[in-house]
Protein backbone atom coordinates (compact mmCIF):
# COMPACT_ATOMS: atom_id res chain seq x y z
CA UNK A 1 0.00 0.00 0.00
CA UNK A 2 3.00 2.32 0.83
CA UNK A 3 4.38 1.96 -2.50
CA UNK A 4 1.07 2.32 -4.19
CA UNK A 5 0.76 6.18 -2.58
CA UNK A 6 3.64 7.00 -3.56
CA UNK A 7 3.73 5.90 -7.19
CA UNK A 8 0.26 7.83 -7.12
CA UNK A 9 1.84 10.64 -5.38
CA UNK A 10 4.60 10.80 -8.09
CA UNK A 11 2.17 10.48 -11.07
CA UNK A 12 -0.05 13.35 -9.94
CA UNK A 13 3.10 15.68 -9.31
CA UNK A 14 5.36 14.67 -12.54
CA UNK A 15 2.82 16.08 -14.92
CA UNK A 16 2.69 19.57 -12.75
CA UNK A 17 6.38 19.61 -13.00
CA UNK A 18 7.05 18.43 -16.80
CA UNK A 19 4.08 21.08 -17.89
CA UNK A 20 6.05 23.92 -16.10
CA UNK A 21 9.49 23.10 -17.48
CA UNK A 22 7.82 22.88 -20.94
CA UNK A 23 6.48 26.33 -20.49
CA UNK A 24 8.21 29.02 -23.45
CA UNK A 25 8.55 32.53 -22.91
CA UNK A 26 5.85 33.65 -24.44
CA UNK A 27 3.62 31.05 -22.24
CA UNK A 28 4.77 32.59 -19.28
CA UNK A 29 4.37 36.05 -21.00
CA UNK A 30 0.41 34.96 -21.60
CA UNK A 31 0.03 33.44 -17.96
CA UNK A 32 1.38 36.75 -17.01
CA UNK A 33 -1.14 39.03 -18.83
CA UNK A 34 -3.84 36.50 -18.30
CA UNK A 35 -3.31 36.78 -14.30
CA UNK A 36 -3.68 39.71 -11.70
CA UNK A 37 -7.33 41.13 -13.54
CA UNK A 38 -10.46 41.40 -11.92
CA UNK A 39 -13.94 40.72 -14.01
CA UNK A 40 -15.32 43.38 -11.79
CA UNK A 41 -13.16 46.10 -11.89
CA UNK A 42 -9.66 47.76 -9.97
CA UNK A 43 -9.32 50.90 -8.45
CA UNK A 44 -6.10 52.14 -7.84
CA UNK A 45 -5.16 55.53 -5.80
CA UNK A 46 -1.99 56.54 -5.43
CA UNK A 47 1.05 59.00 -5.91
CA UNK A 48 4.05 59.31 -8.32
CA UNK A 49 7.46 61.17 -7.05
CA UNK A 50 9.45 62.36 -9.80
CA UNK A 51 13.58 62.78 -9.08
CA UNK A 52 16.09 64.61 -11.00
CA UNK A 53 18.70 61.98 -10.13
CA UNK A 54 21.38 65.18 -10.62
CA UNK A 55 19.61 68.29 -9.54
CA UNK A 56 17.53 66.28 -6.46
CA UNK A 57 14.42 68.20 -7.52
CA UNK A 58 11.38 66.38 -6.69
CA UNK A 59 8.00 66.86 -8.36
CA UNK A 60 5.06 64.78 -6.53
CA UNK A 61 1.56 64.22 -8.27
CA UNK A 62 -1.83 62.29 -6.96
CA UNK A 63 -3.33 60.05 -9.38
CA UNK A 64 -6.48 57.20 -10.12
CA UNK A 65 -6.52 54.17 -12.26
CA UNK A 66 -9.08 52.86 -13.50
CA UNK A 67 -9.24 49.29 -15.10
CA UNK A 68 -12.20 46.47 -16.07
CA UNK A 69 -12.92 43.78 -18.52
CA UNK A 70 -15.19 44.75 -21.67
CA UNK A 71 -16.32 41.21 -23.49
CA UNK A 72 -12.81 39.63 -22.19
CA UNK A 73 -10.95 42.73 -22.91
CA UNK A 74 -8.98 45.16 -21.08
CA UNK A 75 -9.62 48.44 -20.60
CA UNK A 76 -7.83 50.76 -18.45
CA UNK A 77 -7.96 55.00 -17.14
CA UNK A 78 -5.56 56.67 -15.80
CA UNK A 79 -5.51 60.56 -14.19
CA UNK A 80 -3.64 62.75 -13.08
CA UNK A 81 -5.57 64.58 -9.92
CA UNK A 82 -3.01 67.06 -8.72
CA UNK A 83 -0.13 69.31 -10.26
CA UNK A 84 -0.67 71.21 -13.67
CA UNK A 85 -1.32 68.34 -15.23
CA UNK A 86 -4.45 67.94 -12.73
CA UNK A 87 -7.53 66.20 -14.97
CA UNK A 88 -5.31 64.78 -18.11
CA UNK A 89 -6.89 61.42 -19.04
CA UNK A 90 -5.33 58.33 -20.34
CA UNK A 91 -7.56 55.49 -21.88
CA UNK A 92 -6.46 51.87 -23.61
CA UNK A 93 -8.31 49.96 -25.23
CA UNK A 94 -7.26 46.35 -25.89
CA UNK A 95 -7.88 45.48 -29.10
CA UNK A 96 -8.40 40.70 -29.80
CA UNK A 97 -4.79 40.11 -31.92
CA UNK A 98 -4.86 43.78 -32.75
CA UNK A 99 -2.71 46.28 -31.35
CA UNK A 100 -4.37 48.83 -28.22
CA UNK A 101 -5.83 51.87 -29.03
CA UNK A 102 -4.75 54.56 -26.65
CA UNK A 103 -6.42 57.93 -26.23
CA UNK A 104 -4.85 60.79 -24.08
CA UNK A 105 -6.77 63.80 -23.01
CA UNK A 106 -4.99 66.89 -22.04
CA UNK A 107 -7.56 69.95 -20.60
CA UNK A 108 -5.65 72.62 -22.15
CA UNK A 109 -6.82 71.21 -25.42
CA UNK A 110 -10.10 69.83 -24.89
CA UNK A 111 -10.13 66.51 -27.00
CA UNK A 112 -8.39 63.55 -26.60
CA UNK A 113 -6.23 62.61 -29.21
CA UNK A 114 -5.38 58.91 -30.33
CA UNK A 115 -1.34 58.04 -29.74
CA UNK A 116 0.81 57.20 -32.56
CA UNK A 117 1.98 53.42 -32.35
CA UNK A 118 5.27 54.88 -32.76
CA UNK A 119 4.27 56.23 -29.61
CA UNK A 120 3.78 53.39 -27.73
CA UNK A 121 7.72 53.57 -25.79
CA UNK A 122 7.46 57.41 -25.55
CA UNK A 123 7.30 58.39 -21.63
CA UNK A 124 3.81 59.52 -20.29
CA UNK A 125 4.26 63.49 -19.59
CA UNK A 126 7.52 64.21 -18.38
CA UNK A 127 7.21 60.75 -15.78
CA UNK A 128 9.46 57.17 -16.66
CA UNK A 129 6.16 55.13 -17.34
CA UNK A 130 6.33 54.02 -21.06
CA UNK A 131 2.62 55.19 -22.30
CA UNK A 132 2.16 51.52 -23.42
CA UNK A 133 2.90 50.44 -19.56
CA UNK A 134 -0.08 52.72 -18.75
CA UNK A 135 -2.56 49.95 -20.21
CA UNK A 136 -0.44 46.70 -20.32
CA UNK A 137 2.03 45.83 -22.80
CA UNK A 138 0.61 43.26 -26.11
CA UNK A 139 2.34 40.70 -25.66
CA UNK A 140 1.54 39.82 -29.38
CA UNK A 141 3.86 42.84 -30.86
CA UNK A 142 6.90 41.03 -29.32
CA UNK A 143 8.78 37.44 -29.46
CA UNK A 144 9.90 36.13 -26.30
CA UNK A 145 12.63 33.49 -24.73
CA UNK A 146 12.74 31.68 -21.54
CA UNK A 147 16.36 32.09 -19.82
CA UNK A 148 17.35 29.75 -16.40
CA UNK A 149 14.61 29.94 -13.39
CA UNK A 150 15.96 31.98 -10.39
CA UNK A 151 15.22 32.52 -6.75
CA UNK A 152 15.63 36.03 -5.73
CA UNK A 153 15.70 35.76 -2.19
CA UNK A 154 12.96 33.56 -1.14
CA UNK A 155 10.79 33.68 -4.46
CA UNK A 156 11.03 31.29 -7.11
CA UNK A 157 11.15 33.56 -10.38
CA UNK A 158 10.69 32.89 -13.85
CA UNK A 159 12.76 35.20 -16.45
CA UNK A 160 12.00 35.87 -19.90
CA UNK A 161 13.46 38.30 -22.54
CA UNK A 162 11.01 40.04 -24.61
CA UNK A 163 11.72 40.99 -28.30
CA UNK A 164 9.92 44.00 -29.54
CA UNK A 165 8.80 42.83 -33.20
CA UNK A 166 9.00 46.38 -34.82
CA UNK A 167 11.65 47.59 -36.55
CA UNK A 168 11.61 51.02 -35.52
CA UNK A 169 11.83 50.29 -31.91
CA UNK A 170 14.18 51.90 -29.23
CA UNK A 171 15.10 48.84 -27.54
CA UNK A 172 16.96 45.76 -28.30
CA UNK A 173 15.05 43.60 -25.66
CA UNK A 174 13.45 43.15 -22.52
CA UNK A 175 14.59 41.01 -19.43
CA UNK A 176 11.84 40.38 -16.84
CA UNK A 177 12.15 38.62 -13.62
CA UNK A 178 8.29 37.17 -12.36
CA UNK A 179 7.28 36.12 -9.42
CA UNK A 180 6.44 32.35 -10.33
CA UNK A 181 3.80 31.93 -7.45
CA UNK A 182 1.94 35.37 -7.62
CA UNK A 183 2.66 36.15 -11.75
CA UNK A 184 3.76 39.50 -11.29
CA UNK A 185 7.25 41.04 -12.83
CA UNK A 186 9.21 42.31 -9.78
CA UNK A 187 12.22 43.62 -11.75
CA UNK A 188 12.82 44.21 -15.27
CA UNK A 189 15.50 45.52 -17.67
CA UNK A 190 15.68 47.63 -20.83
CA UNK A 191 18.46 47.09 -23.54
CA UNK A 192 19.07 49.78 -25.80
CA UNK A 193 19.81 48.96 -29.68
CA UNK A 194 23.47 49.30 -28.78
CA UNK A 195 22.61 46.62 -25.92
CA UNK A 196 23.28 49.35 -23.04
CA UNK A 197 21.27 48.95 -20.04
CA UNK A 198 19.16 52.01 -20.19
CA UNK A 199 16.22 51.56 -17.67
CA UNK A 200 15.08 49.42 -14.99
CA UNK A 201 11.82 49.02 -13.16
CA UNK A 202 11.36 47.31 -9.42
CA UNK A 203 8.35 46.56 -8.16
CA UNK A 204 7.72 46.01 -4.51
CA UNK A 205 5.42 45.65 -1.60
CA UNK A 206 3.14 42.97 -3.18
CA UNK A 207 -0.21 42.53 -1.85
CA UNK A 208 -3.55 40.77 -1.96
CA UNK A 209 -6.10 42.38 -3.52
CA UNK A 210 -9.90 40.67 -3.42
CA UNK A 211 -10.04 37.08 -3.63
CA UNK A 212 -7.04 36.28 -5.71
CA UNK A 213 -5.20 39.30 -7.27
CA UNK A 214 -1.69 40.43 -6.35
CA UNK A 215 -0.38 44.34 -6.90
CA UNK A 216 2.85 45.77 -6.06
CA UNK A 217 2.56 48.64 -3.91
CA UNK A 218 5.85 50.10 -4.57
CA UNK A 219 7.38 51.04 -8.44
CA UNK A 220 10.93 52.51 -8.86
CA UNK A 221 11.20 53.01 -12.76
CA UNK A 222 14.79 54.52 -13.38
CA UNK A 223 15.85 56.02 -16.56
CA UNK A 224 20.06 55.50 -16.43
CA UNK A 225 20.48 57.51 -19.58
CA UNK A 226 17.79 60.63 -18.36
CA UNK A 227 18.97 60.29 -14.71
CA UNK A 228 15.46 60.46 -13.87
CA UNK A 229 13.36 58.67 -11.45
CA UNK A 230 9.86 57.55 -11.11
CA UNK A 231 8.83 56.07 -7.44
CA UNK A 232 4.70 55.05 -7.25
CA UNK A 233 3.35 54.66 -4.24
CA UNK A 234 -0.32 52.64 -3.97
CA UNK A 235 -2.59 54.61 -1.23
CA UNK A 236 -5.47 52.13 -2.02
CA UNK A 237 -6.71 49.14 -4.21
CA UNK A 238 -9.74 47.34 -4.36
CA UNK A 239 -12.07 45.50 -6.48
CA UNK A 240 -15.11 47.64 -7.21
CA UNK A 241 -18.16 47.37 -10.29
CA UNK A 242 -17.13 50.62 -12.06
CA UNK A 243 -19.11 52.10 -15.05
CA UNK A 244 -18.15 50.95 -18.28
CA UNK A 245 -19.38 54.11 -19.77
CA UNK A 246 -15.98 55.94 -18.74
CA UNK A 247 -14.09 53.76 -20.74
CA UNK A 248 -15.14 55.93 -23.97
CA UNK A 249 -12.78 58.24 -25.63
CA UNK A 250 -15.82 60.66 -25.96
CA UNK A 251 -16.37 61.02 -22.47
CA UNK A 252 -12.71 61.22 -20.97
CA UNK A 253 -13.59 64.61 -19.82
CA UNK A 254 -16.24 63.26 -17.38
CA UNK A 255 -15.70 62.97 -13.60
CA UNK A 256 -15.65 59.42 -12.24
CA UNK A 257 -17.36 58.57 -8.43
CA UNK A 258 -14.44 56.74 -7.60
CA UNK A 259 -12.06 60.30 -7.92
Amino acid sequence: MKKLLIILLTLSILPISTYAENLTGRDIAKMVDSANQSEMGLVIKGSMILKDLTSGDIEKRKYCNLSTKVNGLKRTLFRFESSSYKGTTFLTIEKPNKKNIQYLYLKSIGSPRQVESSDKENNFLDTDIANEDLGGVNINEYNYNRLADRKIGDVDCYVIEQYPKSKISKYQKHTIIIDKQRLIPIAVKAYNKGGRLVKTIREKDIRKIGKNIFYPFEMIITDIQKKHQTIVKLESAKEKIINRGYFNKNRMNRTWAEE
